[in-house]
């Protein structure tokens, strides 16, 4: 017996008056706010150094770069002519853009037990920070290889630090920084950051000295909240210096990698950490994080895809200190 087929008229309820041929107008969207969130949770650096943002037609955004001033003692009767502060610029250019995809396939929405579309997002959100981060954290370590240029000073670094080092050594380290900022006139109000791996952070956290005991933990130890050691500190804070672990610190000779924004590819194979102030570099935005989802009817899958516009450069090398093997 043959069956007939009869075409039915479901009711749309996506679709609304103002939208007859998009059947789903009236969802709403959270795409974009997952990538946001998912990327300001995942990035280490954007809120630790300068980030300006330009307008469309844009293509650098030039920072002032200004010297000590002298003074001297004044002579009776003598005429004040003024005297000379050098001056400069510095112009950061914007990349290209940076962009995660996918596509989600209709079969797999509807027979995946979670929500393909938020955990898709949420990791598109986290590979645009790992690379927004890599690349800050490439120019920071840029920035203290950078010479001294006229007055103006270069940035530094220390060396002798590696997986043999001890926590005790580490908090050295931040102590010697803090001269050299000093030294070279970095503002004592300004707050300092460390980047190190999760190991190196657990070798501060837990070093003890001569005697055995803990340089750093005794203090969560004596603490008066229930527990005694206040959690897994994503940060520590040592002579002023923000310590942060983070997985984005380059440690390879990134010379020749193509995956490499040009700009940034140098050698970092004994780059085992950085020292900075927000005013070692800079982020010049001319498109925050964007997102768009496109319905393609022929494969049935909806086309995923994430994107921003930045681009990195060095503002005061003298604010970032590199650490060495």
């Amino acid at each position: 017996m043959a069956i007939s087929s009869i075409t039915s008229s479901p009711s749309r309820f996506g679709q609304g008056q103002t939208s007859p041929t998009n059947d789903r107008g009236l969802f709403l969207d959270v795409f974009g706010g997952e990538v946001l969130t998912a990327f300001d949770m995942a990035t280490v650096t954007l809120d630790k150094h300068n980030v300006k943002t330009v307008g469309g037609g844009q293509r650098s955004f030039r920072f002032p770069k200004t010297w000590k001033a002298s003074a001297e003692y004044h002579v009776p009767g003598t005429e004040l002519m003024g005297t000379e502060i050098e001056t400069g610029e510095i112009s950061i250019t914007i990349d290209d853009i940076l962009v995660s995809h996918t596509a989600v396939s209709d079969i797999d929405t509807m027979l995946s037990h979670f929500d393909v579309r938020s955990e898709y997002s949420a990791q598109m959100g986290r590979a645009l920070a790992r690379v927004f981060d890599k690349n800050v954290f490439r120019q920071i370590i840029m920035a203290a290889r950078t010479a001294a240029d006229g007055p103006f000073p270069g940035g530094d670094t220390i060396t002798g630090l590696g997986a043999s080092s001890t926590g005790a050594q580490w908090i050295d380290a931040i102590r010697l920084a803090n001269l050299k900022f000093f030294n070279l006139s970095v503002p004592e109000e300004q707050t300092r950051y460390m980047s190190v791996t999760a190991e190196t952070f657990n070798k501060i956290k837990f070093a003890k000295d001569a005697n055995g005991q803990y340089l750093v933990l005794d203090a969560d130890l004596r603490h008066s909240g229930a527990g005694g050691i206040e959690g897994r500190a994503d940060s520590l804070t040592i002579d002023g210096v923000q310590i942060v672990k983070s997985l984005n610190m380059p440690s390879a000779d990134e010379s020749a990698d193509t995956t490499v924004y040009s700009k940034y590819r140098a050698n970092y194979a004994t780059t085992v950490g950085c020292i900075w102030t927000a005013d070692a570099v800079a982020t010049v935005k001319l498109m925050d994080i964007g997102f768009e989802s496109e319905r393609d009817t022929r494969r049935l899958e909806d086309f995923l895809v994430a994107k921003m516009l930045t681009g990195h450069g060095t503002l005061r090398p003298e604010c970032a200190i590199e650490l060495t093997a």
